[in-house]
Protein backbone atom coordinates (compact mmCIF):
# COMPACT_ATOMS: atom_id res chain seq x y z
CA UNK A 1 0.00 0.00 0.00
CA UNK A 2 1.18 3.57 -0.91
CA UNK A 3 1.88 5.61 2.15
CA UNK A 4 1.90 8.79 2.54
CA UNK A 5 5.32 10.68 4.07
CA UNK A 6 3.18 12.77 6.14
CA UNK A 7 1.78 10.04 8.21
CA UNK A 8 3.25 7.71 10.35
CA UNK A 9 3.89 4.03 9.11
CA UNK A 10 1.30 2.22 11.11
CA UNK A 11 0.88 -1.66 12.24
CA UNK A 12 -1.05 -3.76 14.16
CA UNK A 13 0.02 -6.71 16.47
CA UNK A 14 -2.15 -9.18 17.91
CA UNK A 15 -2.31 -12.86 18.77
CA UNK A 16 -5.47 -14.49 18.14
CA UNK A 17 -6.64 -18.15 18.11
CA UNK A 18 -7.25 -19.95 15.05
CA UNK A 19 -10.65 -18.85 14.75
CA UNK A 20 -9.67 -15.15 14.90
CA UNK A 21 -10.94 -14.42 18.46
CA UNK A 22 -8.70 -12.37 20.71
CA UNK A 23 -10.44 -12.85 24.23
CA UNK A 24 -13.69 -14.34 24.85
CA UNK A 25 -16.98 -13.79 25.00
CA UNK A 26 -17.27 -12.82 28.63
CA UNK A 27 -13.80 -10.64 28.12
CA UNK A 28 -11.44 -12.91 30.14
CA UNK A 29 -7.86 -11.44 31.23
CA UNK A 30 -5.87 -14.74 28.92
CA UNK A 31 -2.62 -14.69 27.41
CA UNK A 32 -3.12 -16.11 24.10
CA UNK A 33 0.22 -15.96 23.25
CA UNK A 34 3.51 -17.64 24.58
CA UNK A 35 6.66 -15.99 25.86
CA UNK A 36 8.35 -15.79 22.35
CA UNK A 37 5.16 -14.23 21.26
CA UNK A 38 5.26 -11.48 23.85
CA UNK A 39 9.48 -10.76 23.47
CA UNK A 40 8.61 -10.30 19.59
CA UNK A 41 5.29 -7.91 21.12
CA UNK A 42 8.39 -6.43 23.02
CA UNK A 43 10.33 -6.19 19.51
CA UNK A 44 7.72 -3.77 17.75
CA UNK A 45 7.34 -1.69 20.99
CA UNK A 46 10.83 -0.96 20.99
CA UNK A 47 10.68 0.09 17.27
CA UNK A 48 7.84 2.06 17.93
CA UNK A 49 7.35 5.62 19.06
CA UNK A 50 3.69 5.07 20.03
CA UNK A 51 1.52 1.98 20.90
CA UNK A 52 -2.10 3.20 20.51
CA UNK A 53 -5.10 1.36 22.33
CA UNK A 54 -8.94 2.31 22.57
CA UNK A 55 -10.68 3.15 25.37
CA UNK A 56 -12.22 -0.40 25.73
CA UNK A 57 -8.76 -1.84 26.18
CA UNK A 58 -7.77 0.60 28.81
CA UNK A 59 -10.76 -0.67 30.30
CA UNK A 60 -10.13 -4.21 29.88
CA UNK A 61 -6.19 -4.47 30.58
CA UNK A 62 -5.50 -1.10 32.35
CA UNK A 63 -1.72 -1.99 32.17
CA UNK A 64 0.68 0.86 30.79
CA UNK A 65 2.32 -0.20 27.57
CA UNK A 66 5.96 -1.07 28.13
CA UNK A 67 8.76 -3.11 26.50
CA UNK A 68 9.31 -5.22 29.28
CA UNK A 69 12.68 -7.46 27.91
CA UNK A 70 15.08 -5.78 29.88
CA UNK A 71 17.96 -5.73 27.03
CA UNK A 72 15.52 -3.84 24.65
CA UNK A 73 14.34 -1.50 27.21
CA UNK A 74 18.18 -0.51 27.97
CA UNK A 75 18.77 -0.31 24.04
CA UNK A 76 15.93 1.72 23.53
CA UNK A 77 16.80 3.95 26.08
CA UNK A 78 20.11 4.66 24.65
CA UNK A 79 18.96 5.32 21.13
CA UNK A 80 16.09 7.08 21.95
CA UNK A 81 16.18 8.66 25.61
CA UNK A 82 12.93 7.01 26.68
CA UNK A 83 12.72 2.98 27.55
CA UNK A 84 9.00 3.17 26.36
CA UNK A 85 6.80 4.26 23.56
CA UNK A 86 4.21 6.90 24.01
CA UNK A 87 1.02 5.32 25.38
CA UNK A 88 -1.53 6.59 23.13
CA UNK A 89 -5.35 5.87 24.00
CA UNK A 90 -7.87 7.15 21.72
CA UNK A 91 -11.93 7.75 23.81
CA UNK A 92 -14.30 9.86 22.11
CA UNK A 93 -16.09 10.60 25.86
CA UNK A 94 -13.09 10.10 28.12
CA UNK A 95 -15.00 7.23 29.94
CA UNK A 96 -11.90 5.56 31.35
CA UNK A 97 -10.88 4.20 34.54
CA UNK A 98 -8.61 6.46 36.22
CA UNK A 99 -7.31 4.58 38.85
CA UNK A 100 -5.48 1.82 36.77
CA UNK A 101 -1.86 0.88 36.39
CA UNK A 102 -1.93 2.45 33.34
CA UNK A 103 -2.04 5.91 34.24
CA UNK A 104 0.29 5.10 37.57
CA UNK A 105 3.57 4.21 35.93
CA UNK A 106 6.09 6.64 36.40
CA UNK A 107 8.64 6.03 33.01
CA UNK A 108 5.34 6.14 30.72
CA UNK A 109 4.31 9.46 28.72
CA UNK A 110 0.78 9.05 28.04
CA UNK A 111 -1.23 10.93 26.11
CA UNK A 112 -5.21 10.92 25.67
CA UNK A 113 -7.14 11.92 22.66
CA UNK A 114 -10.28 12.85 22.68
CA UNK A 115 -13.29 14.48 20.70
CA UNK A 116 -15.75 17.48 20.91
CA UNK A 117 -18.05 15.12 22.81
CA UNK A 118 -15.99 14.96 26.05
CA UNK A 119 -16.95 16.78 28.90
CA UNK A 120 -14.75 19.65 30.26
CA UNK A 121 -15.16 18.39 33.67
CA UNK A 122 -14.17 14.82 32.60
CA UNK A 123 -11.08 16.50 30.30
CA UNK A 124 -9.68 17.90 33.28
CA UNK A 125 -9.86 15.45 35.84
CA UNK A 126 -7.98 13.04 33.14
CA UNK A 127 -5.31 15.85 32.68
CA UNK A 128 -4.43 15.79 35.98
CA UNK A 129 -2.56 11.82 34.62
CA UNK A 130 -2.46 12.34 31.39
CA UNK A 131 -1.92 14.65 28.32
CA UNK A 132 -5.42 15.75 27.03
CA UNK A 133 -5.61 16.69 23.32
CA UNK A 134 -9.15 17.30 22.42
CA UNK A 135 -9.63 16.90 18.24
CA UNK A 136 -12.31 19.37 16.97
CA UNK A 137 -14.08 16.97 15.48
CA UNK A 138 -17.44 14.44 16.91
CA UNK A 139 -15.45 11.49 15.80
CA UNK A 140 -11.90 9.77 16.08
CA UNK A 141 -10.70 10.34 12.78
CA UNK A 142 -7.99 7.69 12.21
CA UNK A 143 -6.42 10.62 9.80
CA UNK A 144 -6.84 13.32 12.05
CA UNK A 145 -5.35 11.01 14.85
CA UNK A 146 -1.83 10.10 12.71
CA UNK A 147 -1.60 14.01 11.80
CA UNK A 148 -1.26 14.83 15.37
CA UNK A 149 1.34 12.24 15.98
CA UNK A 150 2.87 13.11 13.04
CA UNK A 151 3.16 16.70 14.65
CA UNK A 152 4.51 15.56 17.18
CA UNK A 153 7.32 13.39 15.68
CA UNK A 154 6.02 9.93 15.54
CA UNK A 155 7.42 8.28 12.95
CA UNK A 156 6.12 4.53 13.80
CA UNK A 157 3.00 3.32 15.33
CA UNK A 158 2.06 0.08 16.73
CA UNK A 159 -1.97 -0.74 17.08
CA UNK A 160 -2.41 -2.87 20.20
CA UNK A 161 -6.73 -3.18 19.96
CA UNK A 162 -8.96 -3.80 20.43
CA UNK A 163 -10.68 -4.68 17.22
CA UNK A 164 -12.97 -1.59 16.72
CA UNK A 165 -9.93 0.59 16.68
CA UNK A 166 -8.33 -2.03 14.20
CA UNK A 167 -11.56 -1.61 12.18
CA UNK A 168 -10.90 2.28 12.28
CA UNK A 169 -7.89 2.47 10.97
CA UNK A 170 -8.33 0.18 8.37
CA UNK A 171 -11.58 1.37 7.03
CA UNK A 172 -9.59 4.96 6.63
CA UNK A 173 -6.56 2.62 4.75
CA UNK A 174 -4.19 3.95 6.81
CA UNK A 175 -2.95 0.39 8.47
CA UNK A 176 0.45 -0.49 6.37
CA UNK A 177 1.65 -4.13 7.84
CA UNK A 178 -0.43 -6.18 10.17
CA UNK A 179 1.36 -8.98 12.25
CA UNK A 180 -0.37 -12.07 13.63
CA UNK A 181 0.27 -14.62 15.87
CA UNK A 182 -2.23 -17.71 15.62
CA UNK A 183 -1.80 -19.61 18.57
CA UNK A 184 -3.52 -23.30 18.74
CA UNK A 185 -6.69 -22.33 20.58
CA UNK A 186 -10.17 -22.60 19.47
CA UNK A 187 -12.60 -19.57 21.28
CA UNK A 188 -15.32 -19.46 19.74
CA UNK A 189 -18.41 -17.29 20.90
CA UNK A 190 -20.76 -14.88 18.88
CA UNK A 191 -19.96 -12.41 21.09
CA UNK A 192 -16.26 -12.58 21.39
CA UNK A 193 -13.89 -9.87 19.84
CA UNK A 194 -11.86 -10.47 17.10
CA UNK A 195 -9.28 -9.43 15.31
CA UNK A 196 -10.91 -6.60 13.49
CA UNK A 197 -14.37 -5.83 14.94
CA UNK A 198 -16.83 -3.15 13.78
CA UNK A 199 -19.44 -3.17 10.90
CA UNK A 200 -17.11 -4.74 8.38
CA UNK A 201 -16.04 -4.63 4.28
CA UNK A 202 -18.60 -6.15 1.97
CA UNK A 203 -16.87 -8.39 -1.11
CA UNK A 204 -16.48 -5.20 -2.83
CA UNK A 205 -14.42 -3.79 -0.33
CA UNK A 206 -12.25 -6.31 1.39
CA UNK A 207 -8.61 -5.36 2.18
CA UNK A 208 -6.36 -7.45 0.02
CA UNK A 209 -3.13 -8.75 1.49
CA UNK A 210 0.17 -10.06 0.95
CA UNK A 211 1.98 -12.43 2.80
CA UNK A 212 5.54 -11.06 3.79
CA UNK A 213 6.97 -14.21 6.16
CA UNK A 214 5.53 -17.27 7.91
CA UNK A 215 7.27 -18.64 10.65
CA UNK A 216 6.48 -21.15 12.72
CA UNK A 217 7.69 -21.83 16.74
CA UNK A 218 6.18 -25.02 18.18
CA UNK A 219 2.33 -24.50 17.12
CA UNK A 220 2.43 -20.79 17.09
CA UNK A 221 2.39 -19.49 13.34
CA UNK A 222 4.12 -15.99 13.15
CA UNK A 223 2.71 -14.09 10.62
CA UNK A 224 3.28 -10.85 8.56
CA UNK A 225 0.98 -9.31 6.16
CA UNK A 226 1.78 -5.91 3.97
CA UNK A 227 -2.02 -4.40 3.42
CA UNK A 228 -1.99 -3.45 -0.52
CA UNK A 229 -3.74 -0.96 -2.34
CA UNK A 230 -6.03 -3.63 -4.02
CA UNK A 231 -9.64 -4.11 -2.40
CA UNK A 232 -11.89 -6.59 -3.82
CA UNK A 233 -12.68 -10.43 -3.50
Amino acid sequence: MARSTHRPRVIVNMAMSLDGRITTRRREHIALGSRHDRYLMDVLRARADAVVIGSGTLRHDGYPVLVRDADLRRRRLRRRGSAHPLNVVLSRTLELPLRRAFFAHPDTERLVVTTRRAPAERARRVARRAEVVRLRTTRLDPAGVLELLAGRGVRNVVLEGGGEIHWAFQEAGVVDEIYVTLTPRLIGGRGAPTLLDGRGFLAADHRRLELVSCRRRDSELFLRYRVTARRGP
